[in-house]
């Protein structure tokens, strides 16, 4: 039996993988949730060189919850280094 795209439709305000990403079906949509990444590309790399995150190591990880645990390893580390400093 196909699913009917109600079917396939999540429950307003349900969540998966902890946000809600709305994804534009639309060419003009797509142009600019690709115009909103590509602004946010540099602000992440300026992250990643002020935590000291081996950005090539990431390219191997494509699970979104590995990657966000290597940034949040990463700033762990750096915010016990700073607290560390200061006692």
């Amino acid at each position: 039996m196909k699913a009917t795209r109600m079917d396939r439709r999540m429950p307003p305000g349900s969540r998966r993988h902890g946000v809600v990403i709305p994804v534009p079906h639309t060419r003009s949509g797509q142009k600019h949730v690709q115009a909103y990444i590509q602004t946010l590309r540099p602000m992440v790399a300026d992250v990643a060189a002020t935590l000291d995150v081996n950005r090539n190591a990431l390219t191997d990880l494509r699970d979104p919850d590995e990657i966000g645990a290597v940034y949040l390893g990463a700033f762990l580390d750096d915010l016990a280094n700073r607290l560390g400093a200061e006692n």
